[in-house]
């Protein structure tokens, strides 16, 4: 990732659609460059950063809406919604991740809350 963008950095654990046991995360968000990617402290389907695309960043008044999609992750074919509300005057994230329909009936949405440790002006 390059040094001149300005990350936030969430951590905490989620649940991803067709798995049960939860798994320890590091959320990098860049509002400005609509940008997030996923740190997993272990793989996830051969990779333990996923990037987000499809990144859409709302600002409002108390929170910032942000939602971006995986995809092929933790299986190929499927995509992965993740809609993130950000506190501006708190520290932490109310997050759900959500399967979108695909083939391989994987299905669920789950949700976690992630603790700010980074703030992009330190």
């Amino acid at each position: 990732m390059p040094d001149n963008v300005k990350w936030d950095e969430y951590e905490g654990s989620v649940v991803i659609p067709s798995e049960t046991d939860q798994r320890s995360v590091t959320a990098l968000i860049d509002r400005e460059g609509k940008a997030v990617t996923l740190r997993f402290s272990e793989p996830v389907a051969g990779s333990d950063q996923w990037v987000g695309s499809k990144v859409r960043v709302v600002e409002r008044l108390r929170y910032d809406e942000i939602q971006f999609a995986t995809t092929d992750l933790p299986q190929d074919t499927i995509e992965l919604t993740w809609k993130f509300n950000a506190g501006k005057e708190e520290d932490t994230i109310a997050g759900v991740v959500i399967a979108r329909p695909n083939d391989l009936r994987i299905s669920g949405e789950k949700g976690f809350i992630l603790k700010r440790t980074k703030l992009s002006t330190e």
